[in-house]
């Protein structure tokens, strides 16, 4: 089972379909309520599944970077009055609506599960074309406001933990190769961000000129070589005592100062997590629940870390002094 097999490497997969209503134009170029209104009610009608719509309108800029924050929506959304997301109950289904296109709906999983969250995704993309003329051309396929998503209009990405291949800088021979494949990486949140946590997000770069699941093989035969050499490197890594030595030495570290400290910035969290988590994966501590701390790693983000403390705003000295408290209740219940 692939799942089960890189479960200490891929830490989420996420399948996400951009579509337009034919006739009408892009966000970009057209904002109007009762369009909206209406796209709202048609995105509704499509899902089978329990949800709820949140309007940009009802949230305050908290509400919505929380929400970047947990991957459910982007930043451009964030920006938008006229703008909703429709969410299914477990939050495993994501929809945008009024985004850079009108429509981009995401499922997202835990594991290396694109298939998964390419079945459940497609379904409701079935479902929507039952609800709305979807601005499709028979030459070039979807039509989206980005090039880049013209085709298939779908985005296949995977999220990896690759501490062995950042410790060994090797990290940036891969990233390379993943490139000349036709892929492309990014950071925990997408374009535009820089990888924390030896977190890294890789994808295809293109929409067209394979089908779907044409897309998905490639990603899952690529991140498939990437978390084998993830896995072969720290097996080399446990084998040289000067490694073993040094890893110890940061994983213990690491614990120390995320179970210790009263203040603790959003990067030096980032790489402290980063070497727990890895000590965890190698079996050096012996704490299994890692899911736990890739939680924690969203709850320890700001606007998270706002909602958490139940005040309206906080400075960064505040957010450093609640992100080090929930840090240590975390950690202590990983004991």
């Amino acid at each position: 089972m692939i799942n089960g097999q890189f479960e200490n490497v891929v830490i989420s997969s996420r399948v996400r379909l951009a579509r337009n209503v034919r006739g009408v134009p892009f966000p970009q170029k057209w904002q109007d309520e009762n369009f909206v209104n209406w796209l709202i009610e048609r995105a509704s009608k499509a899902a089978d599944f329990e949800h709820k719509i949140i309007t940009m309108q009802s949230l305050d800029e908290v509400g919505r970077q929380a929400l970047v924050e947990r991957h459910l929506i982007s930043p451009d959304l964030a920006k938008k009055e006229l703008g909703a997301l429709l969410l299914s109950r477990d939050e495993s289904i994501a929809v945008m609506l009024n985004e850079e296109d009108h429509i981009r709906a995401q499922c997202i999983k835990n594991g290396f599960a694109l298939e998964e969250c390419y079945g459940a995704i497609n379904k409701y993309d079935d479902s929507l074309s039952n609800y709305i003329d979807v601005a499709y051309d028979s030459e070039f396929g979807y039509l989206t406001s980005c090039l880049t998503n013209v085709g298939t209009g779908m985005r296949a990405s995977v999220m990896l933990f690759l501490p062995a291949l950042e410790y060994t800088d090797r990290i940036g021979y891969y990233l390379n190769l993943i490139r000349k494949n036709g892929l492309t990486f990014r950071g925990v949140y997408g374009e535009g961000s820089k990888p924390q946590g030896c977190m890294y997000q890789i994808s295809n770069s293109r929409s067209t000129g394979k089908s779907e699941q044409g897309l998905i093989d490639e990603v899952v035969n690529i991140v498939k070589n990437l978390c084998g050499e993830e896995m072969s490197l720290r097996n080399s890594l446990l084998s040289s005592d000067a490694s073993k030595r040094e890893i110890v030495d940061k994983s213990y570290r690491a614990y120390g100062v995320l179970s210790n400290a009263r203040m603790i910035t959003s990067s030096e969290f980032m790489e402290q997590v980063a070497y727990l988590k890895f000590g965890m994966h190698l079996d050096i501590i012996e704490f299994k629940n890692v899911n736990i701390l890739d939680k924690l790693i969203i709850s320890a983000q700001p606007a998270n870390l706002i909602q958490i403390a139940k005040v309206k705003r906080l400075n960064p000295n505040e957010r450093d002094l609640v992100r080090a408290e929930l840090v240590r209740e975390i950690i202590k219940s990983l004991d």
